[in-house]
């Protein structure tokens, strides 16, 4: 079958195990981070749970701890955050508290040593709480009487990530922020109406890496429309991406931000790992626990050379 190949860009940096890598954003960005971890990269990933909103993502950046902590409300026994995904809760207020101030924290302290930030727009469709007059993250399966829905501007989502990156620098001058749209399908809205959202996000994305050194674009979507349309690359529901579109992704992620250097650190890695999960059929035998000795040691050797 014909492929329209997408050309991804040359990066004037590496993600090194050195230093810590950011992500922030939709689901698709976990799925990438997940990767990273997997071989002992330095990671931290979306602290209030996968946000879908530019302007949600961007509020965590701008937000102060005590407008994050104000956005806390109790839902019958359960404490959640406006500006956090579902996943973020307690079972008071202060183990809500508690729990948003440990992941910024963690975040803040992540920006310190880190050189990327990776960032997934979902979409431009957003809820706003009516009596407080602002976009949520997520509407915690509230009456939708409480909200409004609308859809961001190219112009609300660049002024807002303008002023999130100014930020992000004076924080850390020599972090470099690259932009993707999630490539999953937000169909509840509509098919037509999920393709305004992704045009707006394109273009917000494409904006912001003009406007700004340090900022650029990792063409994810792209991708997926031209060279991997097929849905042989998505999962059951035919909206999210399986996980041979997934590993397809991450071989050109390691292309485009890893050096031949670390592609070759995660190849042994990848070799020692398989050796040391190898599972004998005789694992009593003292040929098996010879060889799980000597793949033990040889991880151990490999990890702190």
């Amino acid at each position: 079958m014909k492929q329209t190949p997408v050309l991804f860009p040359e990066f004037s940096f590496d993600i090194t195990r050195d230093k810590t890598v950011l992500f922030l954003g939709s689901c698709f960005s976990e799925h990438l981070s997940t990767k990273l971890e997997g071989f002992q990269f330095k990671v931290v990933s979306n602290p209030l749970g996968v946000v879908f909103n530019p302007k949600s993502i961007a509020n965590f950046i701008l937000f102060t701890e005590e407008q994050l902590l104000n956005e806390n409300f109790q839902r019958n026994d359960v404490w959640l955050n406006w500006q956090a995904n579902a996943t973020i809760f307690g079972y008071s207020k202060d183990e809500l508290i508690s729990i948003i101030e440990t992941n910024r924290s963690i975040f803040v302290e992540g920006l310190q040593t880190a050189n990327v930030l990776l960032v997934t727009f979902g979409t431009a469709w957003v809820y706003e709480n009516l009596s407080a007059a602002s976009v949520v993250a997520n509407c915690h399966k509230q009456p939708s009487s409480k909200f409004s829905k609308r859809l961001l501007s190219t112009q609300e989502i660049v002024r807002h990530w303008s002023t999130a990156i100014a930020h992000l620098k004076s924080i850390q001058p020599g972090l470099n922020i690259v932009f993707t749209v999630s490539p999953v399908r937000h169909i509840k809205n509509g098919v037509v109406e999920n393709m305004r959202s992704k045009a707006i996000l394109l273009e917000a994305a494409h904006q912001l890496s003009e406007e700004h050194s340090q900022v650029s674009y990792f063409p994810v979507f792209e991708y997926f429309m031209d060279e991997l349309r097929d849905y042989a690359y998505y999962g059951t529901d035919g909206l999210h991406p399986n996980t041979i579109a997934v590993d397809l992704v991450w071989e050109k992620f390691k292309q485009s931000f890893l050096s031949e250097k670390t592609s070759s650190w995660i190849k042994e890695y990848q070799r020692l790992s398989l050796q040391l999960n190898h599972r004998s059929l005789h694992p009593d035998s003292n040929d098996a626990i010879s060889f799980a000795n000597k793949a033990r040691r040889e991880m151990e050797d490999f990890l702190s050379s």
